[in-house]
């Protein structure tokens, strides 16, 4: 995500208690929709097989955890953030 903001002008990450999101409303509409597909099958890949969601909505990208499951979430962003937030 991180590598996505610096190359979108105009995008920015929001790290919330219990999701992440990459927002890109603010950069060019066509570029950003672009960056955010190729976030998205890149995270999908990523944390195919954790129990996070993925998913794309207006001008973001948010990933969160499956059902109520926030322990879980808090070690996996530990464990997993880099991989997510660098790329």
């Amino acid at each position: 995500m991180s590598l996505c903001t610096e190359t979108t002008e105009g995008s920015f990450i929001d790290s919330k208690e219990s999701t992440l999101v990459w927002n890109y409303q603010y950069a060019d509409p066509d570029f950003g929709s672009c960056q955010a597909k190729e976030i998205l099958d890149h995270l999908e890949s990523v944390i195919a097989n954790e129990p996070v969601t993925v998913k794309s909505g207006h001008d973001i990208v948010e990933v969160k955890p499956q059902g109520s499951n926030m322990m879980y979430f808090s070690h996996f962003s530990l464990e997993t953030l880099g991989q997510i937030l660098i790329w």
